[in-house]
């Protein structure tokens, strides 16, 4: 039993450089999100001098609520394909790896 467990767990986790990566390109995203809900929120009364017309609403409110949800969503979906991939990469080396 205790053998399984070890062989079972070696597989499922990433190696180390794996990790580093996946922390990284998460710090990454979290740095692009925050980078961007600053910036807007910085220049939002003036972007707010423009208004969409289709929406009748002030762009830098769109840009302020709308723009960040959407970054944020982008984000995560990008996040959760590299975390994919790394995991089926980890997947194929450890079936490569076994008898």
């Amino acid at each position: 039993m205790k053998e399984w467990h070890k062989t079972e767990v070696a597989k499922v986790l990433l190696s180390y450089e794996q990790r580093l990566a996946l922390r990284n390109t998460m710090l990454t995203v979290l740095g692009a999100w925050i980078a961007y809900f600053v910036i807007i929120n910085t220049f939002v009364r003036s972007l707010n001098k423009i208004v969409i017309p289709v929406l009748d609403m002030p762009l830098g409110f769109w840009l302020a609520v709308q723009g960040t949800a959407t970054v944020f969503g982008v984000a995560l979906y990008a996040l959760s394909k590299r975390v994919d991939g790394s995991l089926d990469s980890s997947a194929r080396r450890g079936a490569r790896a076994a008898p």
